[in-house]
Formats: structure tokens, C-alpha cells, sequence
């Protein structure tokens, strides 16, 4: 934990000096580490700049451990400072508190049933409930101000630390109350409408089967950000995934269009992807070659309808050059494996250790639907007489799931040895097309687009597609998807 706490202490400096006057930081941890990282946060950004702890339910599932189920996490909102961007979201009434404290309107919507003087009570008070407001005086009429309690149950909106006057501002600046030219008194007039909703909490935890019961909508509650089920389409398969839809919500609240947005640890892309629907800029940074890949090929090529990079967006950091690989791969050898798998829509073996002599595997579909998978070796260094041979024993070792084929990629050029090993592997015969089974790239090849011949590759193993998400086509739109 101390380690983690190090490594986060210098990164989070780093934010700290990019960040906008105006700009937010949204940190996502589990309760293992949040106190902890608040109390880093603290120190960074100030504890004056702490705005929310707010729990987010991940899961809908628990393990059957003596402890409560763990199903929650933590988001730390903290600003730069008390000036900042700030989008006052909002969430929709339960439909039992609708039917409870609003009469429906006769036009489709609903409003209270409130009439003539609600906002007063009767004699005369020597505070400030008793002194003019909005230049109407009580006491000269008999009465002070007194606001029901019912109207602040209609809003679900803590008053407690509020003085009367700034509880009337409070109506008034809502648009709840109105004054007539020549009127007695201040009317209090709310009709609601399924946009219209209490201010959102701090607590966004979908609610499994309520739906029907959230007024406006057929959603449950809080359904627009509910976990990723192992069976849902946006998941991708990368470890502590999360809905796009819950990076929308925070985007939403703290940005305007146009805004730039910065996810650090950019994982599979998820704010990527809602800063992109939501007409934000955006920098996405991640440590595996392999999380960029799929954010180009996922996110953007299929979520988006072909953002084309170099066109669209660039990508900044990994090897375009022969020059460029032998430096990645003298400053990190599983970097540059896992980069030069990724480029041939391979999935890579990210953990360090012990892989029996794989580096990767390749999907492929020889009969168009049940996938195999090519083995990978990648070498960066000094090549011995063994390499090839070792790779075509692995492949005939995985013949089940490989059909023998090995895919041999190198820094460095090949000896004609190693050519002939490769040869000497033999052939095999798919539908009426003669395949290598043992095949040798070079980086060099590959940077030029060269790939492994293989039987119809199946790139939605290695990137899963999710649903294109639909982008707002006009400012009237993106106002309007900023409203949703």
C-alpha cells in the first residue's frame, strides 16, 4: 500500500499542475485504498477543494464471506478551486413521491396544489422572517415569512443551515417563485416534468427491478450507470472495466463542450469513448502498448465509424520505426512484446514470468466459426540456432487449439538457418489454400504492413466489439445530449 500510495503521490502532483483554475480531478479507487487516498488528495488539492466522496455500486454480486458483501467502490471529487465548472445535474423524482406531493395539470404534467398566501403564517415575528423580502413586508400585513415544511419534502433540498431570506432566494432563483407586478404576495408555483428532479447525491447505486417506479422513464433507478454484467455487449474483457455511461454522468457534471479531458490510466478507453460522444477533446494515457491498440481498434475504428488516426486523433509514444522498436525494446523486453503482438491483432501475454514459450497467440477461424489460435515468440535480442525449432515444438505441442501454427517475430534478420527450420515444419492445406505452419516476421515487415497468413483472422477475439455509440450531430443536439 505504501508503494501504491508513492507511486499515485507523484502522479497525482503532476495532474495537480495540468489541471485547469476551473478544472476537477474524479479519482476511482476501491474502500481498500480510499482513505488513504484521501488524505494524499487532501494534501494535494486541499482539503477546502474536497466536494464529494461519492459510492458507486460495481457489482450486483457478493463472495459468502463473515463480512458484509463488498459491492461498492469510491469516486473522490475534488477541484483546482471554489471557481470551477460545475453543470448542476439532476436526477429524476420517484414516481411514489410524484403521486404523493404533485396533482396532475391537465396537460401531461404535474405541479403542486398549493394556492393563495403558503409562503407566510400569521402574526408578527421580530426576526428576519418578519423583515421585507423581494420588497414585500410581512409585518405590515399582520404576518411573517414561514415556509411549509411539505415544500421542501416536494424538493428532497437540505435547508437546515439556511436563514429565511436565503430560503426564499433559494425558491426564487429555482424559478418556483413568482411575483406579479401589483401582487400582495409571492407565489409559489412548481410544476415538474420528467427532465425536472431532484439535485443528483452522492450515492449512484442502480437498483435491480425497480424499474417502472422512477417517474419519466421505464429505467430503473439509477440504471443509466449500472455495472457491466458478464454478459453485457460494451464489455471488452479488460480488467476493472467500467460503463461508459458512468464516465458520461461525471463528464457531463464538470465539463462543458469543447472542454479537454484527461484520463491518465486509460485502461480500454472508457472516457475516451464518452468524451468523444459528448463533443469533448480528450488525451488518453496507458502503460500497455496493448490497451492502446484496443482503444485505437475498438473505441474509435468501430465505436465511431472509423476515426481514422493520424486523421482523427494520434497516438504518441509507441515504435513507428525500426530505430524506435530496438530502443522500446532495450528500455522494457515485455513492452516490446506486447506492442509488436498488438500490431498484428494479437493478444498478448501481459504478465511477466514464466509463459512456456509463448508470447502470445493469435486468433484465427479456419472454418469461419470456431476460433484457433496461432502461437506467438517474440525475440528483441541476440538470436540463437534453437529459436525457431523451440517455437515449431511449442506449436505442435498446442496443436489442438494452435493446428501447429507458429508465428516467429524478430528484431533482428534471420539466418538462413532459421528460414529452413521454419520450412522444414511443413505445410498445411485449409479449405484449398496451402499455409506455413511456422512463419517468420521481422518488426521491420510488420511496421511496412506485412502479417501472418493465416485462415480468415478473427479480430473480434482480440478486440471485442461494442455497440457504436451515437454521436450528436449539430450544437442543438449536443445540447440537447447534454441535457439527457
Amino acid at each position: 500500500m505504501f508503494a501504491y500510495i508513492v507511486n499515485m503521490s507523484i502522479r497525482l502532483l503532476e495532474i495537480y499542475k495540468k489541471l485547469t483554475l476551473t478544472g476537477s480531478i474524479y479519482l476511482h479507487c476501491d474502500p481498500t485504498a480510499s482513505h488513504y487516498l484521501k488524505m494524499l488528495m487532501d494534501t494535494v488539492f486541499g482539503p477546502t477543494n474536497f466536494r464529494n466522496e461519492i459510492v458507486w455500486r460495481r457489482t450486483g454480486s457478493h463472495n459468502k464471506m463473515k463480512r458484509w458483501g463488498p459491492i461498492h467502490d469510491i469516486i473522490l471529487f475534488y477541484t483546482k478551486s471554489r471557481d470551477f465548472v460545475w453543470n448542476s445535474p439532476h436526477r429524476p423524482y420517484m414516481l411514489g413521491h410524484v403521486r404523493e406531493h404533485f396533482i396532475e395539470d391537465g396537460k401531461g404534467g404535474y405541479r403542486t396544489a398549493y394556492y393563495g398566501n403558503v409562503l407566510t403564517g400569521s402574526g408578527i415575528r421580530g426576526g428576519e422572517s418578519g423583515k421585507p423580502w423581494q420588497g414585500i413586508d410581512p409585518t405590515a400585513k399582520g404576518r411573517h415569512w414561514a415556509i411549509p415544511g411539505q415544500i421542501w419534502d416536494e424538493l428532497e433540498e437540505d435547508i437546515s443551515a439556511l436563514t429565511q431570506h436565503q430560503k426564499l432566494d433559494l425558491l426564487y432563483e429555482r424559478g418556483l417563485i413568482k411575483i406579479e407586478p401589483g401582487a400582495a404576495w409571492p407565489m409559489y408555483e412548481h410544476a415538474i416534468n420528467p427532465n425536472a428532479g431532484p439535485a443528483a447525491p452522492d450515492i449512484w447505486a442502480f437498483q435491480p427491478y425497480t424499474q417502472g417506479t422512477v417517474f419519466g422513464t421505464k429505467e430503473g433507478v439509477d440504471e443509466d450507470i449500472r455495472w457491466l454484467s458478464t454478459k453485457d455487449k460494451e464489455r471488452l474483457g479488460y480488467p476493472t472495466q467500467k460503463p461508459v455511461s458512468l464516465m458520461k454522468r461525471i463528464i457531463n457534471a464538470s465539463s462543458k463542450p469543447g472542454d479537454l479531458i484527461l484520463d491518465p490510466f486509460a485502461g480500454c478507453g472508457t472516457t475516451i469513448a464518452a468524451a468523444q460522444s459528448l463533443g469533448r477533446r480528450w488525451i488518453g494515457i496507458d502503460i500497455s502498448p496493448f490497451a492502446i491498440q484496443l482503444i485505437r481498434k475498438q473505441r474509435l475504428e468501430i465505436g465511431f465509424s472509423g476515426l481514422q488516426v493520424g486523421v482523427d486523433y494520434t497516438i504518441e509514444g509507441l515504435p513507428t520505426t525500426r530505430e524506435g522498436a530496438c530502443l522500446l525494446a532495450d528500455q522494457d523486453k515485455k513492452a516490446f512484446e506486447v506492442w509488436v503482438i498488438s500490431q498484428i491483432d494479437g493478444i498478448p501475454n501481459e504478465k511477466k514470468g514464466a509463459d512456456k514459450g509463448i508470447d502470445g497467440r493469435i486468433p484465427f477461424k479456419p472454418d469461419g466459426k470456431i476460433s484457433k489460435y496461432a502461437v506467438v515468440s517474440v525475440k528483441g535480442g541476440k538470436l540463437t540456432a534453437d529459436d525457431v525449432r523451440a517455437l515449431a515444438s511449442v506449436a505442435t505441442r498446442e496443436t489442438k487449439t494452435s493446428l501447429g501454427f507458429g508465428i516467429f517475430i524478430t528484431l533482428n534478420n534471420p539466418t538462413t538457418g532459421m528460414r529452413a527450420d521454419a520450412a522444414s515444419a511443413g505445410v498445411t492445406t485449409i479449405n484449398g489454400i496451402v499455409y506455413q505452419l511456422v512463419q517468420i516476421l521481422t518488426v521491420e515487415d510488420i511496421l511496412r504492413g506485412k502479417r501472418p497468413n493465416l485462415p480468415f483472422i478473427d479480430r473480434t477475439v482480440a478486440y471485442r466489439k461494442a455497440p457504436p455509440i451515437e454521436e450528436p450531430k449539430t450544437q442543438q443536439d449536443l445540447l440537447e445530449w447534454n441535457n439527457q
